[in-house]
C-alpha cells in the first residue's frame, strides 16, 4: 500500500512539474529547441553558444553555418534579436494567443525578418507565426490585447526605421 501511495504521489508531482514548466515557457527555451530549418544560419550548437555568451555578459557572436558572423544583440524571456549577417536581422517575440494554438498551448512565436544593408534601405516581412512546438501557423493568431499592441508597436518601429533610412538614402 505504501509503495502504491508513493508511486501515485510521484506521478502527481511529475504532472505538476510539467504544468509549471509550461507556465514558465521562455523564448530562451524555445530558441534552444528551435529546429535548424527555421534559421539555417544557426546550428543548435550556435544557438546554445549564443545563449551562454549572453548569460556571461560576453559578445554573443558565433561563426554561422555559412562561415559568416552572426550576433545576438538582445535576449529576454519574450524578445530575442539576432543580426544574422550585415544584411539580415531576425527578431523573435513570444506572444500569447487569445485562444489555444493547434498544439493546445496559448503561447506563439512571431518571427520578424528585416532585410537590407546597414544604414540603407530595409524591408521587414510580415511576421511568420509558430506554435511553441515550432509548427508554422497558416494564419495570424488572434493575440491577447497587450501582445497584439506589442507586436504592432514592434512592426511600427521597424517600419519607421525603414522609412527614415529610405528617405536618408534617397538621392
Amino acid at each position: 500500500m505504501r509503495k502504491l501511495f508513493l508511486l501515485c504521489l510521484m506521478a502527481i508531482v511529475s504532472v505538476a512539474a510539467h504544468a509549471a514548466d509550461a507556465d514558465t515557457l521562455s523564448l530562451r527555451t524555445l530558441f534552444r529547441e528551435m529546429p535548424d530549418s527555421i534559421l539555417p544560419y544557426l546550428s543548435r550548437n550556435n544557438r546554445l553558444d549564443m545563449i551562454d555568451f549572453m548569460d556571461s555578459n560576453m559578445k554573443a557572436e558565433v561563426t554561422n553555418s555559412f562561415g559568416g558572423k552572426t550576433l545576438m544583440t538582445h535576449l529576454s524571456d519574450s524578445l530575442l534579436t539576432i543580426q544574422l549577417n550585415e544584411a539580415c536581422k531576425v527578431e523573435l517575440l513570444l506572444l500569447t494567443a487569445a485562444h489555444d494554438a493547434p498544439d493546445g498551448c496559448r503561447s506563439v512565436v512571431a518571427v520578424l525578418r528585416t532585410v537590407g544593408v546597414e544604414n540603407g534601405i530595409r524591408e521587414t516581412d510580415e511576421p511568420a507565426f509558430y506554435s511553441v512546438k515550432w509548427n508554422r501557423m497558416a494564419t495570424r493568431p488572434n493575440l491577447v490585447k497587450e501582445d497584439s499592441q506589442r507586436l504592432s508597436a514592434r512592426l511600427v518601429k521597424l517600419n519607421i526605421i525603414n522609412f527614415v533610412n529610405k528617405m536618408l538614402n534617397k538621392d
